[in-house]
């Protein structure tokens, strides 16, 4: 019995080891070298990331090893985490002490990191541009009127913006010194980039990029969680294929020009081609430069009958295809 007992417990002490051992050995590989990369990687740092969501994003694209074995070594040195924004590049060769280093030295260059964030409009990025210092607001708006516009954008003179929904939202680094005309071509090139990559397959005539644009201008808008996206897609085409007008908040928002936390009905009756209460169809041009969930949702709306929605407390909306079920539910929200 006291046999067995012994080879029990050396069994056990073998397998302990054993797990120490894996726990060293793979510790090391991360120290030494944590990339899993063949060629060198950039990687842009905006404004509020950490340190730990560069490595998760890193991770999740299966460029860097073990996030664990990394904050194990972080704790172990007591390593300063501290990020600073702008453009690194990693190299093959780098180990996690000279990445951790990188990523908390001066950005590369006397360049300017410029975030852009989902929804913005036009004007909202001249402001952004000017307040950085980049160019006055009036410089980066006349250099976007006077842009030769994309095939796939149509001129009209009742637009704001012609351009508006295709500058596309992200985070830049760009040159000091560098021109409006630049800034507005590097974020047409990011939108058609986007836009490709998210239309694999799909055979989208120019004609027809600009409407879903629009649709997923308005979705941007709207929605305050991802999961609404596709529903609030399918309420537009829902209305738009029975020629039902949108009358979306946000349209008459944007026809003002300014921002209004509760739209009344004094609002409603501005002369706008883009108010979705006096007409009908799509508003004249893009309300905003949506993000990729906005795009993708707007290229796949969920399939449903819904042709209202409401904006419930906590963040969602409540969809309906029956008029009286949205009054009720309007009313019992206190709208």
């Amino acid at each position: 019995m006291k046999k067995k007992s012994k080879t029990i417990t050396m069994v056990i002490a073998i397998f302990a080891i054993c797990i120490v051992a894996f726990i060293g050995v793979r510790y090391i590989s991360v120290v030494n070298k944590p990339l899993l990369i063949s060629q060198d990687e950039e990687v842009i740092v905006s404004e509020g990331d950490s340190f730990y969501s560069i490595i998760n994003k890193l991770f999740q694209e299966k460029k860097i090893k073990s996030p664990i074995m990394i904050k194990v070594y972080s704790k172990l040195t007591n390593a300063n985490l501290e990020v600073l924004p702008g453009k690194h590049t990693l190299t093959k060769g780098m180990n996690l002490k000279e990445v951790i280093e990188d990523l908390g030295s001066k950005s590369e260059g006397e360049g300017i990191l410029l975030t852009i964030p989902e929804g913005f409009t036009i004007e909202d990025i001249a402001f952004k541009l000017e307040e950085l210092g980049i160019c006055s607001s009036d410089e980066f708006l006349t250099a976007v009127k006077e842009y030769p516009l994309p095939s796939y954008i149509t001129n009209n003179p009742d637009k704001r913006y012609n351009l508006e929904g295709f500058l596309f939202p992200d985070t830049y680094n760009f040159d000091l010194n560098v021109t409006p005309e630049y800034i507005i071509q590097t974020m047409l090139d990011r939108f058609k980039e986007v836009w490709d990559e998210n239309t694999k397959g799909m055979d989208i005539k120019d004609e027809d990029i600009e409407k879903v644009v629009n649709v997923a201008s308005i979705i941007e808008k709207e929605a305050r969680v991802d999961e609404d996206r596709p529903l609030i897609a399918s309420v537009i085409y829902n209305r738009l294929n029975i020629d039902m007008p949108l009358q979306i908040d946000a349209t008459v928002i944007y026809a003002h020009g300014y921002y209004i936390e509760s739209v009344r009905n004094r609002h409603l009756a501005i002369e706008s081609k883009y108010n979705t209460y006096l007409y009908k169809g799509l508003p004249v041009g893009p309300i905003s430069n949506p993000g990729e969930k906005s795009l993708a949702a707007a290229l796949h709306p969920a399939d449903t009958d819904y042709l209202f929605y409401i904006l419930e407390k906590d963040g969602e909306h409540y969809f309906t295809n029956n008029y009286d079920d949205f009054e009720t539910k309007k009313e019992e929200l206190g709208y």
